[in-house]
């Protein structure tokens, strides 16, 4: 075994004095060298964890069979198996916490084939494949070989974070008992510390329910941007400073909003269709009643979007008007905004919002919604040869607003949401649209 490891170690060290000086790399070339290079990085990886699941297989048989022979239960019931992660730690000169991370992801990937083909293939990364076996965890068995697949094929063209929501919507759809356990199982673990670094500063940490969370950042990033463009502070150092001067009385939080998106059947009946929580991701069904119930801390604004069955994306006509609907009001037609001006009416940039949820560059899941997002609507097509209308404007977080303007970079649209972004390496991606009955499709090369 140690001389096939060498022999790899030399196949890899020869390959690698075989390349050009990565200096004489043309531009295009050197773009490909990147996937190669992270595709092999990711085959040898998932090679790693195959090793090191084995260590741990024959561990526990060898413990097995010594415990047989002996014929009594060893002083340790897992004598060898247990210090595996150790005898890793020492192999690669790396902590216990780290090395036993790495034996789990690898012990529970090499028992999900379809996640194993595509690592060891370099389709996915090591991050993905920890994002599959952590989501899968807590669910019925049955449902596992079935989501695992196509959770390895998802992650081959997706972010981990986009593929940690795709998984968290499934997994709730699929089974919602075992989510609502591990929901509660995961808050009774909620708790505040603080480490003190050097130069008397120190860290605050907290973990708490998701939601929560959210109310909170929002409220302390409301306050940060309502400090305008003068204040020389960072956003970081404003936010710090909000945290601070909420906490000690300093400061009145202002109303941030949560927005939830949930399903007609989820909110009139028992379904098991889970909403969704910009910002935060995939929620149950229960958890998004709860939220849009009228009780103390829920959501009371309401507003009905129409929905294509088919796409699950939003239609271009839909209903804006607050529940209950104003008798004889006319249905939303985002048509009627025009398309003379360069701003977008307060309609119509609410109406882009909610299709495209997030900002629409590939991969990025900045939220588009909600007061200080720090998103922008952007023309594909400059105006005024570019109309201002839905099918013109996206939405972009300010740093992916400066990237499409920037050289080398371009983007332009088929309509009807879709962007095709070319990078200046000449990559194309696609991106679409939110889509509601699914999460969003993110990136798509073409």
């Amino acid at each position: 075994m140690a001389q096939e490891a060498q022999h790899l170690a030399g196949q890899v060290s020869n390959l690698l004095a075989e390349v050009p000086e990565i200096r004489t790399v043309t531009d295009e070339a050197l773009r490909d060298e990147l996937i190669n290079c992270d595709q092999a990085a990711q085959m040898l990886l998932a090679r790693r964890a195959e090793a090191m699941a084995e260590m741990g297989r024959r561990a526990d048989r060898d413990d097995r069979f010594e415990q047989k022979r002996l014929g009594r239960p060893l002083w340790s019931s897992e004598t060898r198996a247990e210090f595996v992660a150790d005898e890793i730690a020492i192999s690669l000169s790396c902590t216990k916490a780290a090395a036993a991370r790495h034996y789990a992801i690898a012990r529970e990937a090499t028992q999900l084939p379809s996640v194993m083909h595509a690592w060891l293939a370099g389709k996915i990364d090591d991050r993905k494949v920890a994002v599959i076996t952590e989501g899968l965890a807590p669910i019925d068995p049955a449902y596992v070989d079935a989501i695992a697949a196509t959770a390895a094929d998802y992650g081959t063209t997706h972010t981990a974070p986009q593929l940690r929501a795709w998984l968290a919507r499934k997994v709730l759809a699929a089974d919602p008992s075992a989510a609502e356990i591990r929901l509660a199982n995961a808050t009774s673990g909620r708790r505040v510390t603080v480490t003190p670094l050097s130069d008397g500063v120190s860290e605050l940490t907290a973990i708490l329910p998701s939601i929560q969370a959210r109310q909170i950042f929002d409220t302390v990033n409301t306050i940060a941007r309502e400090a305008g463009s003068r204040d020389a502070r960072t956003m970081d150092q404003r936010r710090a400073d909000a945290l601070i001067d909420l906490l000690v009385g300093r400061a009145e939080p202002p109303q941030v909003h949560v927005h939830v998106m949930v399903s007609a059947d989820s909110l009139a009946s028992d379904s098991n269709d889970p909403g969704y929580v910009p910002g935060v991701g995939p929620v149950a069904a229960s958890v998004a009643r709860e939220l849009t119930s009228g009780a103390p801390g829920a959501v009371v604004a309401h507003r009905r979007l129409l929905i294509d069955s088919e796409s699950g994306a939003l239609l271009d006509t839909a209903s804006y008007a607050p529940l209950p609907t104003v008798p004889g009001a006319p249905p939303y037609d985002s048509r009627a905004d025009g398309a003379t001006a360069y701003r977008p009416s307060q309609r119509l940039e609410q109406r882009v919002r909610d299709r495209d949820v997030t900002c629409r560059f590939p991969g990025c899941r900045r939220s588009a919604l909600g007061k200080g997002s720090g998103t922008d609507l952007d023309h594909t097509v400059p105006w005024p040869l570019g109309h201002t209308d839905s099918s013109n404007l996206a939405v972009l977080c300010r740093h992916h607003h400066r990237v499409k303007h920037s050289p080398g970079w371009s983007v332009t649209t088929s309509g009807q949401g879709l962007l095709e972004w070319t990078t200046p390496a000449g990559r194309r991606l696609a991106t679409h649209p939110w889509t509601y009955f699914e999460p969003p499709e993110g990136i798509d090369p073409l």
